[in-house]
């Protein structure tokens, strides 16, 4: 019996270390689109120059925020519905991404506009639509 109880506390540092990794993989992601968004309009010059449409940037942006979110929610609370996790991660990443919106705002030469926020709402209904796919799938396999 108290190798299976060092196996179980083992297991529990094991699950708190993925658990703090993923939280901290969350604030670094914030951070780095934090400061993206501080450059000013050096940033919109080269989302410009790569031809590829602002609206795209901002998708992808804040649907990983929201797939990193909803990971890290998980990985915190492992026993909540897949849907739970899911509107956490959204709702983490959707607020933020207005937050970032309003911080443009106090940059020189960049702004807040409904075009970017669109583009980051549609980022974290697809992520979090990708998360329900990939669950009703994992599930139907079983």
């Amino acid at each position: 019996m108290p190798g299976q109880y060092q196996s179980s506390n083992l297991n529990g540092q094991h699950h708190c270390f993925i658990c703090l990794l993923l939280w901290v993989a969350v604030v670094i992601y914030m951070t780095g689109v934090w400061m993206l968004s501080s450059r000013g309009p050096s940033v919109t010059s080269y989302v410009d120059a790569t031809g590829t449409p602002d609206f795209l940037w901002h998708l992808v942006l804040y649907g990983g925020l929201c797939l990193l979110a909803t990971g890290a929610f998980g990985a915190t609370w492992p026993t909540q519905e897949t849907w739970v996790l899911s509107v956490q991660g959204a709702a983490m990443a959707l607020g933020y991404s207005i937050l970032d919106e309003i911080h443009q705002n106090f940059i020189p030469g960049r702004g807040t506009e409904a075009q970017d926020i669109a583009g980051n709402l549609a980022g974290v209904i697809l992520a979090a639509a990708l998360v329900a796919l990939w669950q009703t799938l994992k599930t139907s396999r079983r």
